[in-house]
Parts: C-alpha cells; sequence; structure tokens
C-alpha cells in the first residue's frame, strides 16, 4: 500500500504560525529565534520556503533578520503595514488569504451614475454589494474595509463565502469560470464619513483607495472590489521581471 504524500504547506502558512506563536508568548524578545535550519526540519519545507515566511515577518516588523546569523525578535506586536509582495496575477490579493474578513452588509444595488463613476463601469446595471470589514490577526485596528460587487448569477456564492479567502475562487469553483484577467487601479485618497467609522479613523484622514476588477476567460467583468487602507497599514511590493530580457543577455 503507498503512503499518502505528506501536503507540503507555504511560507504564508509559516509566517502565519510563527505569528501566532510570537503573540502567544512562544517567542520573546529575550529568547533565541529559531534558525533557518530548525525552521526546514520542524515544517519540512525548502530553505527557500522558510526564507520567504522570515521575510514576511520582517515586512511586518515582528523580527530583523541577519546575514549569516540567527533572526531577531524586536517586535512582539507591530503595527507596521502589511507588505503585499506582487510577482504575478495571483498575489495582488495575498493579503486576503491571511486576514479575517467580517460581512457587514449584504444588498442589490442598481449602478447609479455616482457609483458608475466609483466602480469605473455603465449605469443601470444590478450587482450585489458585500461590505466587509478585513482585520489582522492580533490587531485591534481593522486592516481594510471592502465593497465587492459581482452579478447576481453569481451571488449563490456569498452563503459559502468564509472569514478568510477571495469571493473569485468561489465563483471559479462552483460556476467553472476561470478568472484570467486582474485589473488594479491604486490611488491615494481621503476618507469620507462612512469609510472612516467603519476603520475607526478620522473624517479626511489619508487612505489607499484599490479598485480591482476580475475578467473570465471570454471577457466578462464577473466582480469588482473597493478597498480602502488607512494610511500606513498597506503597502504594495512589485516585483516585475523583464520579457525578453535573459533571451537578450544570452
Amino acid at each position: 500500500m503507498t503512503g499518502r504524500k505528506p501536503r507540503t504547506i507555504g511560507y504564508r502558512q509559516i509566517a502565519s504560525t510563527l505569528v501566532s506563536e510570537i503573540q502567544g508568548g512562544k517567542w520573546t524578545l529575550d529568547s533565541p529565534f529559531p534558525t533557518e535550519m530548525e525552521l526546514v526540519e520542524r515544517f519540512q519545507v525548502g530553505r527557500n520556503t522558510v526564507r520567504e515566511a522570515l521575510r514576511e515577518l520582517q515586512d511586518l516588523g515582528y523580527i530583523k533578520r541577519r546575514r549569516g546569523a540567527r533572526s531577531v525578535l524586536v517586535n512582539a506586536s507591530p503595527e507596521s503595514a502589511f507588505v503585499n509582495a506582487v510577482r504575478s496575477a495571483e498575489e495582488l490579493l495575498d493579503y486576503a488569504k491571511i486576514t479575517k474578513a467580517t460581512i457587514l452588509t449584504t444588498e442589490t444595488v442598481i449602478v447609479d451614475d455616482k457609483l458608475s463613476r466609483r466602480l469605473d463601469i455603465p449605469a443601470g446595471s444590478e450587482w450585489v454589494r458585500l461590505g466587509l470589514l478585513r482585520h489582522r490577526e492580533g490587531q485591534a485596528a481593522p486592516f481594510a474595509y471592502s465593497e465587492v460587487y459581482v452579478l447576481p448569477r453569481f451571488a449563490d456564492v456569498i452563503e459559502s463565502f468564509g472569514a478568510e479567502g477571495e469571493l473569485f475562487s468561489l465563483i471559479e469553483r462552483r460556476h467553472g469560470i476561470v478568472i484570467s484577467r486582474v485589473e488594479q487601479e491604486i490611488e491615494a485618497t481621503l476618507v469620507d464619513a462612512n469609510i472612516a467609522s467603519r476603520l475607526s479613523v478620522p473624517v479626511d484622514s489619508p487612505s489607499l483607495f484599490v479598485r480591482s476588477k476580475f475578467y473570465s476567460s471570454e471577457g466578462d467583468l464577473v466582480e469588482i472590489g473597493l478597498v480602502s487602507f488607512p494610511a500606513s497599514r498597506y503597502k504594495v511590493r512589485l516585483a516585475l521581471d523583464r520579457r525578453g530580457a535573459a533571451a537578450a543577455a544570452a
């Protein structure tokens, strides 16, 4: 009988486990933090996976990495911004995988002129809107406020939407479609009274506003996400390869 191949975990899960342990007091400022090789052996993953997890902890403000030496825990409860390191379309919304979402509202709306400008789509169509508040583990302040718009024919997935994850993934699985393109716009703005109350920040305080559009392989717009991040709680790091650079250098 062939044994089952053990499930490989990703660096996000390792980072989340270590954060939980730090916040639970297992690792303190006075105790030695585990080495790369200790983590490799513990989680049974490759060294690169462990390094990505430690990079995540450093970006979150928990540890300081030192070349050739053990990482040092420098803060057990940092208020630093979440860093979304983007290398592909799949990673644009990585924050959704490690934050907790609370559904505040669900309603059907007809896109009027004002909402048309906000969504960047023509007026007149019908959508189902979800209001979501996201929190990071161990942080009292809200991480982000989101409005997610889906077409009514896909609204059946809402009942299966949990505290973690992305709605578009549920749409893909249940309706047999493929999200092949994501368009995202990011701009600095000031929060209005509604969003300020959701995020517990002053009215007109600075925020990062992100609009994401999800298109199927047939070119249909399936979902629209509007997210407001308070200043200092989120940033995006892009790592893009130049096409043809390797061939040109050969």
